[in-house]
C-alpha cells in the first residue's frame, strides 16, 4: 500500500471540524431529551447549524451528521433513532414522515483504488431529494443521489437505491415499485396533488 503520507485527500477542513463540534457538543445536550419537549430542543438546535428547519418534531436518538446540509420542510416528523448523513445533502419535503430507525446516507467513500484504504479514498456525496407526503416505514435505508416524489410510499426495511417516481409504493431490497397511488393508480397523475392533500 502506500506511504501514510499519500492519504490526505479525504480531510475534512478546519472549519467543518470546529463547526460539527460545536453541533454535536450542543445536540448532544438535548439528543435523549423526552417528548415532547425534547422535540422542540432538538428543532432549536439542528436549526442554528442546517440550511433550513421549518419543523420540530424531532423525537429521541435522531443523529445528524454534516447537518448543515440539510433541508426539512413544514409538518415533518422523524421518529426515533433515525440517522441523517448530510455530507452530500438532503432535501426532505412538508408533510413527510419517517418512522423510527431510518437512515438516509448522502455520501460513499470511492473503492477503486486497490492500494489506497478505504478509509482515505475520496468521499463521493451525492444529495437525497424528498418529495412532498412521502411516508418511510419503519428501518428504511435511501442511499446517495435518490430522489423520491411526492406522495410515494417506502415500505418497513427498503433499501432504496435508485428514484422512485410520483405515488409509487416501493418495497423490498433493492426497493421496487410494486404498485402506484391514489390517481396514477386509476391511470392519471399521482402526486402532491392527491385528493386532501396541501403543501401548505
Amino acid at each position: 500500500m502506500k506511504t501514510q503520507a499519500k492519504y490526505n485527500r479525504n480531510k475534512y477542513s478546519l472549519y467543518d471540524k470546529i463547526r460539527f463540534v460545536s453541533f454535536m457538543s450542543l445536540y448532544g445536550l438535548v439528543k435523549y431529551v423526552p417528548t415532547p419537549a425534547g422535540d422542540l430542543l432538538r428543532g432549536m438546535v439542528l436549526k442554528l447549524f442546517a440550511k433550513k428547519v421549518k419543523s420540530y418534531s424531532i423525537k429521541d436518538g435522531a443523529t445528524f451528521w454534516f447537518p448543515w446540509g440539510i433541508s426539512i420542510g413544514r409538518n415533518v416528523s422523524v421518529n426515533e433513532y433515525c440517522y441523517f448523513d448530510c455530507y452530500g445533502g438532503i432535501e426532505i419535503g412538508d408533510w413527510t414522515r419517517i418512522a423510527h430507525n431510518c437512515s438516509f446516507v448522502s455520501e460513499d467513500h470511492g473503492i477503486e483504488e486497490a492500494d489506497i484504504p478505504i478509509y482515505y479514498q475520496k468521499k463521493e456525496g451525492a444529495k437525497i431529494v424528498i418529495g412532498q407526503n412521502v411516508w418511510f416505514g419503519c428501518g428504511v435505508r435511501v442511499l446517495k443521489g435518490v430522489k423520491i416524489g411526492d406522495g410515494a410510499v417506502i415500505g418497513a426495511g427498503a433499501v432504496v437505491t435508485k428514484d422512485i417516481p410520483a405515488g409509487g409504493v416501493a418495497v423490498g431490497v433493492p426497493a421496487t415499485v410494486i404498485r402506484y397511488r391514489g390517481d396514477k393508480a386509476r391511470g392519471g397523475q399521482a402526486g402532491s396533488s392527491e385528493r386532501g392533500f396541501r403543501s401548505e
